[in-house]
Protein backbone atom coordinates (compact mmCIF):
# COMPACT_ATOMS: atom_id res chain seq x y z
CA UNK A 1 0.00 0.00 0.00
CA UNK A 2 1.32 3.28 -0.91
CA UNK A 3 0.18 6.69 1.33
CA UNK A 4 0.00 10.11 -0.03
CA UNK A 5 -0.17 13.43 2.37
CA UNK A 6 -0.83 16.95 1.76
CA UNK A 7 -0.56 18.88 4.61
CA UNK A 8 2.71 21.51 5.97
CA UNK A 9 6.08 21.11 6.58
CA UNK A 10 8.34 23.45 8.73
CA UNK A 11 11.72 23.68 9.37
CA UNK A 12 12.90 24.41 13.18
CA UNK A 13 16.03 24.34 15.03
CA UNK A 14 16.92 21.51 17.32
CA UNK A 15 19.69 23.91 19.40
CA UNK A 16 20.07 21.04 21.95
CA UNK A 17 20.67 18.60 19.08
CA UNK A 18 17.79 16.42 20.97
CA UNK A 19 16.85 14.60 18.03
CA UNK A 20 19.75 12.63 16.96
CA UNK A 21 20.58 11.94 20.83
CA UNK A 22 16.95 10.24 21.80
CA UNK A 23 17.13 8.26 18.28
CA UNK A 24 20.92 7.06 19.12
CA UNK A 25 19.81 6.31 22.99
CA UNK A 26 16.45 4.46 21.51
CA UNK A 27 18.53 2.25 18.31
CA UNK A 28 22.01 2.40 19.50
CA UNK A 29 21.72 2.28 23.37
CA UNK A 30 24.51 4.92 22.92
CA UNK A 31 24.94 8.44 22.54
CA UNK A 32 25.86 9.78 18.91
CA UNK A 33 28.93 11.56 18.51
CA UNK A 34 29.80 14.87 19.42
CA UNK A 35 29.48 17.72 16.78
CA UNK A 36 31.02 21.15 16.27
CA UNK A 37 28.92 23.74 18.21
CA UNK A 38 28.79 25.57 14.40
CA UNK A 39 27.49 22.87 13.47
CA UNK A 40 23.19 23.62 13.25
CA UNK A 41 20.51 20.56 13.35
CA UNK A 42 16.86 21.26 11.73
CA UNK A 43 14.00 18.98 12.39
CA UNK A 44 11.44 19.04 9.69
CA UNK A 45 7.88 18.87 11.56
CA UNK A 46 5.38 17.88 9.10
CA UNK A 47 1.35 18.35 9.98
CA UNK A 48 -0.92 16.27 7.75
CA UNK A 49 -3.92 17.74 6.84
CA UNK A 50 -5.12 14.32 4.97
CA UNK A 51 -3.85 11.17 4.45
CA UNK A 52 -4.96 8.56 1.34
CA UNK A 53 -3.86 5.00 0.68
CA UNK A 54 -3.75 3.56 -2.69
CA UNK A 55 -2.90 -0.72 -3.03
CA UNK A 56 -2.90 -1.56 -6.56
CA UNK A 57 -3.48 -5.06 -7.86
CA UNK A 58 -3.57 -6.89 -11.07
Amino acid sequence: MIHFCCGTAERVEDPGKELPRTLSRKYLGEDPPAEPDEVVRLVVRITPRKVTGFSGGK
